[in-house]
């Protein structure tokens, strides 16, 4: 998939001043593994609507092939940021066991100094938070201290020293002299690989397109629905 993308326009030193438009996506690597959970619970029902004489549940919603766990973007105009997460999970409806897809989406806006974001659950409700001073990040992308191109795309990625059995590998967009960062100054991460323990399950970050140094519009830097 890396080798389709294309190419990153361009790099520069001061990433915090040119403009950006970048996707990645995680996914499981095993969507039979991912699913392991939802077909034990989709198994409890159906033993206890059994037991209750009741009907069996409906069948368990099937993954699509390209299913992803979360997409996110971000934009950057070169004054302004925004950076959008799409989740997606399987939830289990408790009054007949029904499975579905669901999803929770997130959006953080940077201008000005101020930081303002918006949720919207996946009941469709949407909370809108108070606008909120910039702070300053809790990472410093010193430790994305390897470079690596990967389909023409430049990254910094954690040292080998830094890997465990959890955290395999992490790689941020390379912006020349430092790691690009989003809105609210954390490294963008490309490419990821790791372990969730409690599911024993790997997941994958990776980009979807990358493309760095052509002009965003302002315009586009908004939460979903802001007038």
């Amino acid at each position: 998939m890396l080798g389709a993308l294309a190419a990153c326009d361009r790099q520069v030193a001061d990433a915090a001043a040119q403009p950006y438009e970048i996707v990645t996506q995680m996914r499981p690597e095993s969507l039979d593994v991912y699913m392991r959970m939802y077909r034990q619970m989709h198994d409890a029902c159906a033993r206890v609507r059994a037991i209750r004489h009741l009907p069996p549940p409906p069948p368990l919603v099937t993954l699509p092939a390209d299913f992803v766990i979360a997409r996110s973007t971000y934009l950057s105009s070169g004054s302004g940021f925004l950076i959008r997460n799409e989740e997606f999970n399987v939830v289990m409806d408790d009054a007949d066991c029904k499975t579905r897809i669901d999803s929770i989406l997130s959006e953080t806006v940077v201008r000005g100094g101020k930081v303002y974001g918006q949720r919207r659950e996946s009941g469709g409700q949407t909370e809108v938070a108070e606008p909120m001073p910039l702070s300053q990040p809790s990472s410093d992308g010193s430790s994305f201290t390897e470079k690596r191109t990967v389909g023409g795309i430049a990254m910094r990625c954690g040292s080998a020293d830094l890997r465990t059995d959890i955290a395999q590998d992490v790689c941020a967009a390379d912006a020349g002299t430092d790691v690009l960062r989003d809105g609210v100054r954390y490294p963008i991460i490309l490419y990821s690989r790791g372990v969730v323990p409690v599911r024993k399950m790997v997941v994958v970050t990776e980009p979807v397109s990358v493309q760095i140094g052509k002009p965003v519009s302002p315009e586009r830097i908004a939460l979903s629905g802001a007038k």
